[in-house]
């Protein structure tokens, strides 16, 4: 039997990560979604960087739940 494989469309770091802090969670999608986004660049710019920085903090501190 294959493994089943999911391909989730390619979004832009900063969308995604603008919705992750706008609405103060992630879901197992968004975080695929941001993964897949952040993952698929050889380089970040600073303002990613910045975006990337902001949900590990808001994870790290509780200002961003985590939901399924």
């Amino acid at each position: 039997m294959k493994p089943t494989q999911v391909c989730f469309p390619k979004f832009p770091v900063q969308q995604v990560a603008n919705r992750i802090i706008y609405l103060r969670k992630i879901t197992r999608v968004d975080q695929h979604l941001f993964m897949s986004a952040v993952l698929s660049k050889k380089l970040l710019s600073l303002e990613e960087k910045n975006l990337v920085e902001q949900v590990y903090q808001g994870l790290n501190k509780g200002w961003i739940r985590v939901v399924d």
